[in-house]
């Protein structure tokens, strides 16, 4: 049974061989330690394949995800201003619109239209064409609400969840549909999972209440148009959200992936038989800053805490910094492919 096979029973949550690895995203991990920062790379999609798919063979990696780290090309589509750093991924320098009634200027046609956007399209086209029989191949986005907090700016947004809803949810349905039609085109590219992180959705940002009343219903509508477009879903939130990981199964995602804030042990009690999860190895304090031997004993106490049922997937809490040592994420591949369970 291969990689991209043990995958799929993963994520429908079945027996597997052996545990389930792999790293969520790491395009500037992959691309730094080449040499190459995000904005080098980005006109030479032949390459960046051929980097991805050598990177591929020396991690082992479950998933491999081409066209991680650019998320923010989509604001930059869309006629924002990024900028790109030497080495992460770019940042948004400004809000996109100062009125919630701008978004009807905005035109997501621009999308397809944008050189870099189909740069990545056709990275992920080479990266499926060559690996995709042997590992499952996707490709990522940021969330509603996130992209709500790009494109009208994150202290606007927060003030008008108090002060006018309204506003909210008309910038909301349109990056619902931005978050959609992103990711449907790397669907069409060939990829077969697709990831939504929404950062912006945390319990360290917002409450439960508003989880539920704002970003709930957008990422069940996205969820659910991915998969009539016949992929599976990723939904990554950083920090702790214990007080709604009950929420996330509603949405209908396939795989939640999780910070190292929330204890696997709850995850298992509240998600365990009802949908797959991963995480969730400390991306700076363990897979970067650890020793190998440290890295082992992480993803050991990770199995241990999760009892390793089926449908969880051993991965680092978050998409790796440039700085983590290839051995460190050799040996957490090595780790969850030794760990022999049934």
């Amino acid at each position: 049974m291969n990689a991209k096979e043990i995958m799929l029973k993963a994520l429908k949550l079945e027996k597997t061989p052996r545990l389930p690895v792999a790293l969520l995203s790491g395009g500037v991990w992959t691309m730094n330690r080449r040499g190459y920062s995000l904005q080098d790379i980005l006109t030479k999609p032949e390459l960046a394949a051929e980097i991805i798919i050598n990177a591929s063979e020396e991690i082992r990696s479950d998933i491999v995800w081409p066209g991680s780290g650019y998320h923010n090309l989509a604001i930059r589509a869309l006629g924002g201003q990024i900028k790109f750093r030497a080495k992460g991924a770019p940042d948004v320098q400004a809000p996109l619109i100062d009125k919630a009634g701008d978004v009807d200027q905005l035109k997501l046609e621009r999308l397809k239209a944008d050189s870099g956007i189909q740069n990545l399209w056709r990275t992920a086209e080479i990266v499926s064409r060559t690996l995709g029989s042997q590992y499952l191949i996707g490709s990522s986005q940021w969330g509603p609400f996130t992209l709500a907090g790009h494109i009208y700016g994150v202290e606007r947004l927060m003030r008008s969840i108090y002060k006018d809803q309204e506003a909210v949810f008309k910038v909301l349905d349109f990056t619902a549909e931005l978050c959609y039609q992103y990711l449907a085109s790397f669907i069409d590219a060939g990829v077969e999972i697709v990831s939504i992180a929404d950062p912006s959705a945390s319990g360290d940002l917002i409450s439960r209440g508003q989880f539920e009343g704002f970003v709930l219903p957008h990422l069940k509508q996205v969820v659910t148009k991915l998969h009539q477009k016949g992929a599976f879903v990723c939904i990554h939130i950083c920090g702790n959200i214990t007080n709604r990981l009950d929420l996330i199964p509603e949405t209908g995602v396939d795989l939640l992936s999780m910070d190292y804030k929330v204890d696997l042990h709850k995850a298992k009690e509240v998600l365990g038989g009802k949908i797959a999860f991963s995480g969730n190895m400390n991306p700076v304090g363990i897979m970067q800053n650890a020793t190998p031997a440290k890295v082992i004993e992480a993803c050991r106490s990770s199995i241990t805490k999760t009892s390793a049922i089926p449908g969880y997937i051993l991965m680092p809490g978050c998409d790796i910094p440039p700085g983590v040592p290839l051995e460190n994420i050799r040996v957490m591949v090595k780790t969850a492919c030794e760990h022999i369970y049934y």
